[in-house]
């Protein structure tokens, strides 16, 4: 098959190695998916049925559903807004899951030992050069969002992916036919490993901003981990399915398959900007009110070209001046991917050491991810949609890191750091992000301005990820390089790097209103935008 790849292996020695090395919890993870949406499934159409009612309250009469009751039955009855929310959600749910394939395929290439890299200070550093490469992402984005607005931002950046994502995978697979020298297969993993790192912000950041610019905070609380858990129950399913297709396409062509994945994506997105520009919701319409307001005050002053000679990154400076929420978000962004790099590296490097084969290593990532969007779908389902109509996102953002703070305190204690220990810690951390801290870091931005939600977002979302990453990886991969990080090392670095996010959240929280102050503030923006239309 053509696309099958060259290190794909007998199947026999790959499930052989996947039972020596596979943990209990992660070779429960494909029977774990069927009893997941066994639990969640029936309650999505009820759920939904009630967004619909709850969206109703919000929208003038002659936008109402006739009968949302009906929904399952009569999905055309569903009010264009709820109707954009439910494209824009389907559209990130696809995006994730093609990012599985895509993660799966580059981190096993990256560190294959036949064709990747060998050295244990190369991912590390491969990891440090991500955040220059995500500038370059986010400018493009930056020129994209200013020139045309938010939905050809979308559709551009998607369409890029798509191109690149393609090109690398065909290239790959070229270069290991053509036995060409080996540098030149490195060359190219390495910028795909780059762009995988990258692209997966630069998109979802860009739904989450449609959909919190559509929706209230109050709706935003109810909502936001079912739209979570959703995107959840696809990345379990297609983790899951891993291990069954990598014998047919090998990794070069499960990268490939990434394509098919954003093409449906690219246009379930598109769609939602659609509906939201015929049905007078767009999201652009605040940018467009501001700059007219700061159009005729510029005329008025006669400073009219002043705000152009700034550019991107001065326009950006003055936004995270103006609005201090965005700063305290970067710091807590900062402080969260140190601790996830450093828990990375540290299962990689686990991961590598018990798992030599490059297809098994993959499955494996396949299973545990499954099992991470598994018991996090679980909880946006079945828990978060009731805790967070009572919790406040404060109280939240403080006890967040108390969990994983305990957890890497307990590792540190440990003399012998086996995978399954590190494979315990990373799925803490992923759970705790999948579904609790994409809520909540969602709804902080509703109550902000457009600029906060589109420019502010990105920013913080793409570069200042991407920066928290790179730096620690830096760090990580000096200290590789000279033999002072070892799994020990890094296990007393997760800790010190889960007390400085236990840090970073309370600082965060000064700055959050209350929920009922967000309702306000979010509404009174509503408000503003249809003066303009």
């Amino acid at each position: 098959m053509i696309l099958a790849g060259p290190m794909a292996g007998s199947t026999a020695f790959s499930n052989s190695l996947l039972s020596q090395h596979n943990s209990i919890f992660l070779s429960t993870a494909t029977a774990a998916l069927p009893s997941t949406a066994a639990l969640i499934l029936p309650s999505l159409a009820q759920r939904v049925t009630r967004l619909q009612a709850a969206a109703d309250q919000a929208l003038p009469d002659n936008e109402k559903s006739q009968s949302p009751k009906m929904f399952a039955a009569h999905l055309e009855k569903l009010t264009p807004r709820v109707r954009s929310i439910c494209y824009m959600a389907i559209a990130m749910a696809i995006h994730f899951g093609g990012y599985e394939f895509y993660r799966n395929s580059c981190l096993a290439l990256f560190t294959s030992s036949e064709t990747g890299f060998s050295s244990p200070a190369a991912f590390p550093f491969a990891n440090a050069l991500v955040s220059p490469f995500s500038l370059l992402l986010l400018w493009g984005y930056g020129q994209q969002l200013d020139a045309h607005g938010p939905r050809a931002a979308l559709r551009n950046t998607t369409l890029f992916s798509i191109f690149f994502i393609g090109i690398a995978s065909v290239a790959l697979r070229v270069c290991h036919g053509a036995g060409l020298h080996p540098l030149v297969g490195k060359a190219l993993i390495a910028v795909t490993f780059l762009y995988q790192n990258a692209y997966q912000s630069l998109l979802y950041t860009q739904y989450w901003s449609f959909v919190g610019s559509v929706t209230t905070p109050d709706e935003g609380s109810r909502w936001f981990a079912s739209l979570g858990g959703f995107s959840s129950i696809v990345c379990g399913v297609m983790g899951g399915i891993i291990p069954y297709l990598l014998p047919h396409t090998g990794l070069h062509g499960l990268m490939a398959l990434t394509c098919a994945a954003l093409t449906i994506s690219y246009l379930c997105g598109d769609r939602a900007y659609a509906l939201s520009q015929e049905h007078n919701f767009d999201p652009a319409e605040q940018l467009k009110a501001k700059h007219q307001k700061k159009k005729k005050e510029s005329s008025d002053n006669n400073d009219g070209d002043s705000d152009k000679d700034k550019g991107y990154v001065g326009k950006s400076i003055d936004l995270f001046r103006r609005v201090p929420t965005l700063g305290a978000l970067f710091c807590e962004v900062l402080s969260w991917q140190s601790l996830n790099t450093i828990l990375g590296v540290a299962f990689v490097t686990a991961l590598k050491a018990n798992i030599a084969d490059d297809v098994a290593r993959s499955a494996y990532f396949g299973r545990f991810y499954s099992y991470v969007n598994g018991a996090s779908a679980i909880l946006q389902f079945l828990v978060l949609p009731n805790f967070m109509k009572f919790a406040e996102p404060k109280l939240i953002w403080r006890t967040m890191p108390i969990i994983p703070l305990v957890v890497c305190f307990m590792q540190m204690l440990q003399t012998e750091k086996s995978l399954m220990l590190l494979s315990t810690a990373m799925f803490l951390a992923k759970v705790t992000d999948y579904s609790i801290r994409t809520v909540v870091y969602v709804m902080v931005y509703q109550p902000l301005d457009f600029e906060s939600r589109y420019v502010g977002k990105e920013i913080i979302g793409v570069f200042g990820s991407r920066f928290g990453k790179s730096g620690m990886s830096l760090l990580v991969s000096a200290l590789t390089a000279i033999g002072w990080t070892t799994l020990p090392g890094l296990c007393r670095l997760s800790f010190g790097a889960v007390a400085l996010w236990q840090c970073s959240t309370v600082w965060l929280s000064q700055y959050i209103p209350s929920q009922q102050e967000a309702q306000a503030a979010a509404m009174e923006q509503r408000k503003e935008s249809k003066k303009t239309q």
